[in-house]
Parts: C-alpha cells; structure tokens; sequence
C-alpha cells in the first residue's frame, strides 16, 4: 500500500533460533545520554554474556541494526532466558512529568518482599494460581510455601544478578537514574537446560497501549478478595496516570513460554521527526 515498506533479510549459513524473534528487537523513548541525543531512543537486543559462547542474534540481522547508526544498538545478556528475549524482562511506559517514561523491569528481589510482606501479615495461606492449578501448577501453592522453597529461591537469586547486570548496562546506555526505574515482582523458575522461564504469567510482557497497559494477568494469591500483585502493579503504575488491564493468557500465550505481547502488535502513529535528515 502507500507509504508502506519493510526490510526482508534471510542467513544464508546460519539457522534462525529464537533471539531472532522481535521480542528480541525493543527501542527505548527518546533519550540524552552524556550530551548525546537519540531523538529516536536506541535499539535494544538481547544477546550472550560477553566473552561467552552462548546464543547471540543472527549476525546478518544484527549487522543491519547496527548499520543504522541512528538509535545506536545496545546489547543487553538474555540468553539466561529459555526463550532469550529482553522484552522478557524490561519495557517502556509513557509517563507525562518531565521525564516522559519510565523503565520497569522484571523482579524476582521485589516478589520476594512482596510476599514476605504479606506472610507477616498473617496471609501466608494466601494461595497462587486460583482457578489455572492444572495449567501453571499441578498441586496448591501458597505464599509460605514459596518462601520456603530453597531450589526457587536460588534460582531466583541467579535470575535477579542477570537482571541487575543489565539494569546497569541501561543505566549507563540510556542515560538513566534510580528514580526511572520501576521493578515489577517476578519470579522465574530454571528448565533442565538452566534457562528461565516465568513462574506465573510475566507482567513486564505487557502490551502498552497509550495510557492503557494490557498486562498478562499473574494469578498471584488472592489476600482480602484481590491478587496481591494486581494490587501492587496497581499501585506502582496508576499514580503515574496508567490504566492497568489485566488479560488472561494462560492458554493462549503463557503456556508456550510467551505472553499476551508476544500474539499482539500495535498500529503506531508514525514520529513527526525526520530521520533521514538527522545526522548521527
């Protein structure tokens, strides 16, 4: 159609795997960092510990994003992931202070305090998982029962020095401070091969539609009628003016290591900003 275009690229001698996908591909909002503007924000892709031989994008596609100089590529470590991608552990949402935005990650370190928090509130019984126990558990999970998993809680401990090496990394890259930062309570548990995959359904894989953010509804234990993360999410996002939207995706989405972000795509309105006439 008019003003319609896409790029198609194909390896030749290497084999597609799934940092490949576009959940692999993110853009932060536009930021300064060090003096340096990127009225367009920078690409982030995900990739193996430096130095490392793991799995890292298809080099013919990571060569055409660095080759287009303008949103400058920061790789970030996903491979600790199974699926290995960074829309898997950090997102962007609008925010209308001086800022504009506000980057959340995925937080094992923040569940954990959650729910302690909610154990010495006497809802230790509180259960996980109401309603999907044949889909995400087989047997009765309890906040207390969590907590005193130690196979979980190290794993958990692994995953969240994952996240903070790439907190850093961010920070530095995308000229960001404490303060633009929001951690959202994660917990992941590591497959036979040590990778991670969310313990519940992922809430940082959310949709974000303007103001409207369609989150993968986590099942956490239900305390005084509500989800103690909704309530939490809730309470980290709307005082930023944010409307919270939880969507079941068990089904369709979580059980085959995805999220509602992962079947959805958004039409954008196109930036006012020349690029083409913007000089690197």
């Amino acid at each position: 159609g008019p003003d319609f275009g896409y790029v198609h690229k194909e390896p030749l001698f290497e084999a597609a795997a799934s940092l490949d996908s576009f959940g692999n591909v993110e853009v932060s909002p536009p930021v300064s960092v060090a003096g340096k503007e990127y009225p367009l924000g920078r690409i982030l892709i995900g990739s193996s510990f430096p130095a490392s031989a793991g799995r890292r994008m298809t080099r013919l596609v990571r060569d055409f994003l660095y080759a287009q100089r303008v949103q400058a590529p920061v790789e970030l470590y996903s491979d600790w992931l199974a699926m290995g991608n960074v829309n898997e552990f950090v997102t962007f949402v609008p925010t209308s202070d001086k800022k504009r935005f506000r980057m959340l990650l995925a937080s094992p370190a923040a569940c954990y305090r959650l729910f302690r928090e909610k154990q010495k509130e006497g809802q230790g019984e509180a259960t996980m998982f109401k309603g999907k126990g044949t889909t995400l558990d087989t047997k009765r999970v309890t906040i207390n029962k969590v907590l005193s998993n130690d196979v979980l809680a190290q794993q958990n401990q692994y995953v969240q020095r994952c996240i903070d090496w790439n907190r850093d990394i961010l920070k530095k890259e995308l000229g960001l401070l404490e303060e633009d930062i929001i951690d959202l309570p994660a917990l992941f548990k590591l497959d036979k091969q040590g990778k991670a995959v969310p313990y519940f359904p992922n809430t940082v894989t959310m949709i974000v539609l303007a103001r409207d953010l369609g989150i993968p509804k986590p099942f956490g234990p239900v305390a005084g009628g509500e989800c103690c993360l909704e309530r939490r999410i809730r309470a980290l996002l709307e005082p930023l003016g944010l409307c919270c939207r939880f969507l079941e995706d068990v089904a369709s989405y979580h059980g085959s290591l995805g999220e509602v972000r992962c079947g959805t795509s958004v039409q954008r309105r196109p930036f006012a900003f020349q690029w083409w006439h913007f000089t690197p």
